[in-house]
Order: C-alpha cells, then sequence, then structure tokens
C-alpha cells in the first residue's frame, strides 16, 4: 500500500533581514550608475551577511491511508510550515514532500473565498478550487449547507461573516471535498463548542472511510480524541513522535530540557509559549497524607498535601504558583493558581531554596490522575520552571459514581401525589402520601 503522506528529511529556510530591490535600483539611470555601483557593492557586503531562519530542520514522517497525525507545539516551532508545504503554498529547501491523492486543507481562515461573493457562490467558488467539479457541488450543496448551519445568511456576502461564520463554510465545504488527505491547521479554534465537536466527529468517521488526517491544533483534548499518534514540534525540529497520551505529557518536559537561556526569552508572548528561563527551578514535587505521609493512592474527599521543593538561582520578587490535574487522555480537571487566589507570595532571594506546600481536596471518582505545577513570573512574561506532568496518583471512589468530580449527591424520594382510589376500591384521604417509603441516602 502506497503512502498517503511522506516527509522524506525535509527542510525549509527562509531568508529574514532585507527586502526584496526595487525595479528604480535594478534599472538605474546612466546619470546615477556611478550611485547605483556604490550601492550594488553595498548589497554585495549584505548578501555575505543574510541571515536564515530554519523553519523546518530534516522532518521526516509518513503517514497510511486512513492513519491521522496531530502536530502541538509552541509558536514558531515550525506547525503551519508543515501544513504549507503538504498543500503544496510552499516548496521545500532540502528534502522530499509527497502527498497522494486528492487533499483538501484548512490553512487560513477564509482562503478561498472571496469576500464580496455570498456564501452561495464562495462554496462553489472554493469547492472548484478544492478539485470538485461544479454538479458534484450542486449534489452535495444541501449537506454543506446544514454542516455549516449558515443557512439564513447563505446569500449575504461573506465579507459580513464573523471569523465563526467564516470557519463554519470553509470546513463544511473543505469535510464534503471527500478528499484523500484533510489537512487542517488551528482554524476551528474560533468556532464555538458545539460546532467543534461537530467537526471532530466528522474527522472521525472521514478517518473510518479511509481519509488521511493532519491536525494541528493547541488544544491537547482534541488530539486525544481525533489523532491516537502526535508530533511535538519545537524549534522546527521533531522533539517527540509517539501516542497522543504521551505526547501532551511530554510537550512540558521536552521544553524543559530545551528551555532558553534568560538572555534569550522573547520579549512577547513567553508564558503562552511556555518558554521556562530556569531562574528558579522545581526540584520535587511529593504528595503527602494528612499526617505527613507521603503517598500516591488516595481516598475520595481524601485531602492531599502538595509540597514542592525550589531552587533560587535569581531573585524571584512574587512569582506566581499554579496546580493542574488532568486525566490521562490530558484533559483538564482543575486549574488554579495564587494570583487567581489572591494570594501574594514573599520575594525570594537569589541561592535560596524554599518548600511550598498547598492543599488539594480530592473530590474525584475513581481513576487516575496527572498532577503538574509551575512557577511563573510576577508579570506573567513567562515561566521560570513547569512540570506538567510531575507526579501521577490515583483516587479510590467511595461508591460507583463515575465521571470525574465527586458531588457527593444527595438522594431524596418523596411521593406526594394522591392516588385516585386506593387497592380494592378504597379512596385515599386528601393529601394521604402513597405508601412508597421515602428514601434518603448519599453516594
Amino acid at each position: 500500500m502506497s503512502e498517503a503522506v511522506h516527509f522524506d528529511h525535509v527542510s525549509k529556510r527562509y531568508r529574514i533581514g532585507r527586502p526584496p530591490l526595487s525595479l528604480k535600483t535594478l534599472l538605474g539611470s546612466l546619470r546615477r550608475r556611478a550611485e547605483a555601483q556604490e550601492r550594488a557593492q553595498e548589497r554585495a557586503q549584505e548578501r555575505a551577511q543574510e541571515r536564515y531562519h530554519w523553519a523546518l530542520r530534516d522532518v521526516d514522517f509518513s503517514l497510511q491511508p486512513g492513519q491521522s497525525l496531530g502536530i502541538i507545539g509552541p509558536n514558531g516551532a515550525g506547525k503551519t510550515t508543515i501544513l504549507k508545504l503538504l498543500s503544496k503554498v510552499t516548496y521545500p529547501t532540502g528534502g522530499r514532500v509527497a502527498v497522494n491523492g486528492r487533499y483538501s486543507s484548512l490553512i487560513e481562515l477564509g482562503a478561498g473565498f472571496h469576500p464580496d461573493l455570498t456564501g452561495r457562490e464562495n462554496v462553489y467558488l472554493n469547492g472548484i478550487i478544492l478539485g470538485m467539479r461544479r454538479a458534484e457541488i450542486t449534489r452535495r450543496f444541501d449537506d454543506i449547507v446544514q454542516f455549516a448551519g449558515i443557512g439564513q445568511y447563505l446569500d449575504t456576502p461573506v465579507k459580513r461573516y464573523s471569523s465563526g461564520m467564516y470557519a463554519r463554510l470553509g470546513f463544511a465545504v473543505a469535510a464534503h471535498v471527500d478528499p484523500e488527505v484533510l489537512i487542517v491547521d488551528e482554524v476551528l479554534a474560533v468556532g464555538d463548542m458545539a460546532f467543534r465537536r461537530k467537526c471532530y466527529d466528522r474527522m472521525v468517521q472521514m478517518m473510518k472511510n479511509g481519509t488521511t488526517l493532519v491536525l494541528v491544533t493547541h488544544d491537547f483534548s482534541a488530539v486525544q480524541r481525533v489523532t491516537p499518534r502526535c508530533l511535538v514540534m519545537y524549534r522546527g525540529q521533531i522533539a517527540f513522535d509517539g501516542p497522543a497520551p504521551d505526547a501532551t505529557a511530554e510537550y512540558s518536559n521536552i521544553l524543559r530540557k530545551a528551555a532558553q537561556a534568560r538572555s534569550d526569552v522573547p520579549e512577547n508572548g513567553a508564558l503562552s509559549q511556555m518558554v521556562m528561563t530556569h531562574a528558579a527551578v522545581i526540584e520535587g514535587v511529593k504528595l503527602l497524607r494528612e499526617d505527613g505521609t507521603p503517598a500516591f493512592t488516595f481516598q475520595s474527599g481524601e485531602t492531599v498535601r502538595v509540597r514542592m521543593q525550589l531552587r533560587f538561582h535569581e531573585a524571584a520578587p512574587a512569582p506566581i504558583f499554579a496546580c493542574s490535574l488532568r486525566l490521562p487522555d490530558g484533559q483538564t480537571v482543575y486549574d488554579y493558581t495564587t494570583g487567581w487566589a489572591g494570594v501574594t507570595t514573599p520575594t525570594f532571594e537569589p541561592h535560596s531554596v524554599a518548600e511550598v506546600e498547598f492543599a488539594l481536596k480530592m473530590n474525584l471518582v475513581s481513576g487516575a490522575y496527572q498532577l503538574g505545577v509551575d512557577l511563573a513570573y510576577a508579570d506573567l512574561s513567562c515561566y521560570y520552571d513547569r512540570m506538567v506532568r510531575a507526579v501521577d496518583f490515583v483516587v479510590v471512589g467511595r461508591d460507583g459514581a463515575r465521571g470525574v468530580a465527586d458531588l457527593g449527591a444527595r438522594f431524596a424520594v418523596v411521593h406526594t401525589a394522591l392516588a385516585e382510589s386506593a387497592p380494592g376500591g378504597a379512596c385515599l384521604p386528601a393529601g394521604a402520601p402513597a405508601a412508597i417509603p421515602s428514601l434518603e441516602t448519599n453516594q
């Protein structure tokens, strides 16, 4: 069976820091020839010092028909570059990219739409761009409109659509091309929750029908739901390739190992990119019972003490501590910070060590859970350190409750309706309860 997608040691390089030459510069008049020659010498010196950015370096993976691949990583890791190479928007500097079969891609919101055309007209326009025949679009038109859910706005120019409506219509068309390869970027992030769930269900159904899927997202739960396999990209290279649950857990650990030096931290967006400076580090995390005994198994409702060992290489004024609980599939159960709690932490001096402890009441049902902790700068510019999977532990439930949280439901059944007649034809007196015992229980 031939591969649906194949990246063969692919690299992609972009030149930065120099605009293209203008026509005026290239065709300078004779009167200014001397100046042009001088500029040419300057340009030659600039070319010798040109800088390049490697968006991808030696990326290698393949997918068989019907397989799916999630791609996660911080901003600038090379995720969208992979999709643009798959979609032939750009071409590799080195290596080979192969996509076998008809493909459909959603990389940029509204790509392929003409703003002055209506939604109806853009369905045909975008469908034709994606390789469908007009008769084929007509045959599937009602299904596309029904999936998008924008029927009443179908004859409105799309320049008046919201970003969510763009996403709805764009995905609806792409999903009904019946592609052999579907390529999806983070465009679904603008959709509402119900529509995203609808899109993910559609992706799963398409994969069952033999479609190969490549999905780029920052939504770890979506990766867990749709793609069994996942790549973690970091600085243009594959940092991890394996099962999606392991990829989401390894994400933070990979960034810890490859963390940048403080002087190399970007000016903006470092927290969203999960950049860690290691000016302070989390050296250890322990779970303790209330009596101080270390443990990894707890009863539902039990209070657990989380103890962090910290080492500060530099001064850390009022850092923000955070903890999170996740299921093994990456779904967030609980997330909280000292900032949200309104707690102001002290300043920790350089070359000092500290222990920080906080308590969690494990109102959870039976199951396995993962504890994550992190330490961020007071202005949330970036992290000192972060451990997305510091400790795994198990909660043993008190009963057969299912789900995530143990809300301690209390049931009481009281029957006050009047029966028209008692057995044997005798009528019950007004206001008398039926002969059903009261039930009250705590689960």
